[in-house]
């Protein structure tokens, strides 16, 4: 009998073409599976999965059991739908496949083609908070927002992260045209806080939300103090007239301002909202107005605690002592791995070593020059990864070849660039000269890159390093 696992894995060969939002709404209809509780609808271009895993442990702390969808997963499919911050069990995820296979199959007599593997994952989503019955939904988009399934939605709150460009094939050549999609989330009348990174984009965000009657707060109009703790960000800010004041658990300065974005969240959930066009949870648009009452576990200790003890696996991870995980995969997001890697690097006093794959619709020249030019390392390791997307190592090599010798046009200094044919004999070499150069390891490009490297550390024994 073919698993759960497999047929999923199966659904990209037959089934290619996205559903309408009135189509998905019809689909959680015949699984009967609105979403339970509060719903938190989270999209972005950078940031997205760090600020669902801050809020999941801020409301945690705050005494509430927590669901999260997210994407992509790194090891296991069971990744993307969470419970309080872990993997459903695999009994859990049978029966939600189940559930959502028999519901197709009654669609399929009516004419409906079958889901994505996004959409069938995010129906299983719902099919298993209906069971689980947690008092809070955490739904993060995929690439985009407007015409994501995730948008059948009916939030207490949206969030927005920030926006660059990405996916420029699908969502728009400019920033102003992406965060258009990304700003499809946005409800009338229900709470937006967004991080307005970038001014364009922010004016299309702000311009949506006003249009829509919906109150927004930019984390980057809000006050914020940031000290550091050797490489981890300390970080304080107002909170209903007290202050919070957490140590954020992850090395990097790009994790201010999505513990913040969190943070900021929260506390429009700790003031609670009345609204007569929204029902929280609620498929869009249905039933009447429903009160949003104040959350009043999320206190200031509380927002302390859980920006403080949030897990995010993949974003600037020591996995190893002196070795780093990141998924950074486009142009902003390597230039704030960048920052990190090279501040870790300067306070320890020791040579960056880096170790880098891509997938083909990336900027990864861009990205290879930026690597060359902010961090700087010692050496470049490139890798061709499994992934039916992933670029060849050859492919990479030329890449940095060309960053190579714009780097020395401009007095920059020129690494050893070496290339292998798999993700696994790349690390083993890596992790050698890693050793031998008494430095560190930063490892970036793809969170599908991420993953492999993470199998690799299941299969490894690394006592020789």
């Amino acid at each position: 009998m073919e698993s759960a696992r497999e047929y999923l894995l199966r659904i990209p060969e037959f089934a290619r073409e996205k559903h309408t939002l009135r189509e998905a709404e019809e689909f959680l209809r015949e699984l009967d599976s609105p979403f339970p509780g509060t719903v938190i609808h989270v999209a972005g271009t950078n940031g997205k999965g760090s600020v669902c895993a801050f809020l999941s442990s801020i409301l945690q702390a705050s005494g509430y059991r927590v669901g999260t969808f997210t994407s992509p997963h790194l090891t296991d499919v069971r990744e993307r739908i969470c419970v309080d911050g872990e993997p459903i069990d695999e009994k859990a995820f049978q029966r939600s496949f189940e559930r959502v296979r028999r519901a197709w199959e009654r669609q399929r007599e009516r004419g409906m083609t079958h889901p994505t593997f996004f959409e069938f994952l995010f129906y299983m989503a719902a099919a298993c908070f209906q069971e689980e019955k947690p008092e809070v939904v955490i739904l993060e988009a995929g690439m985009g927002g407007k015409r994501d399934v995730t948008n059948v939605c009916r939030p207490a709150l949206t969030v927005i992260t920030s926006v660059s460009l990405d996916h420029m094939a699908y969502l728009g050549n400019t920033v102003e045209e992406i965060a258009g999609e990304k700003a499809g989330i946005i409800k009338p009348g229900v709470p937006l806080v967004f991080d307005g990174n970038d001014p364009a984009a922010a004016a299309v965000i702000r311009n949506q939300a006003e249009t829509a009657g919906a109150p927004w707060r930019d984390v980057r109009q809000e006050p914020l103090s940031v000290a550091w703790d050797g490489p981890f960000p300390r970080i304080s800010f107002p909170f209903l007239g007290e202050r919070v004041q957490a140590r954020l658990p992850f090395p990097a300065e790009y994790q201010v301002w999505n513990g913040a974005l969190a943070g900021k969240a929260a506390e429009v959930l700790a003031a609670g909202r009345r609204d007569k066009d929204f029902r929280p949870g609620q498929v869009s648009h249905s039933g009447n107005g429903q009160t949003v009452p104040p959350f009043k576990g999320v206190t200031v200790s509380a927002v302390s605690q859980g920006l403080a003890e949030a897990r995010h696996v993949g974003r600037m991870e020591e996995v190893l002592p002196g070795v780093y995980f990141d998924g950074a995969h486009n142009r902003d997001g390597i230039r704030a791995f960048c920052q990190a890697a090279a501040r870790i690097a300067g306070l320890l006093g020791k040579p960056a070593y880096l170790l880098f794959s891509a997938v083909s619709d990336k900027e990864y020249g861009t990205m290879a020059e930026e690597l060359l030019r902010e961090l700087k390392p010692a050496e470049v390791f490139v890798a061709h990864m499994e992934n039916g997307r992933g670029l060849s190592a050859g492919e990479l090599e030329t890449a940095f070849a060309r960053a190579e010798e714009k780097a020395e046009e401009t007095g920059g200094r020129r690494p050893g660039i070496r290339m292998f044919p798999s993700v696994s004999e790349a690390f083993s070499e890596a992790m050698k000269e890693k050793k031998a150069g008494n430095g560190l390891l930063f490892c970036a490009g793809s969170l599908y890159f991420i993953g492999e490297l993470k199998e690799c550390l299941k299969e490894e024994k690394h006592d020789q390093f």
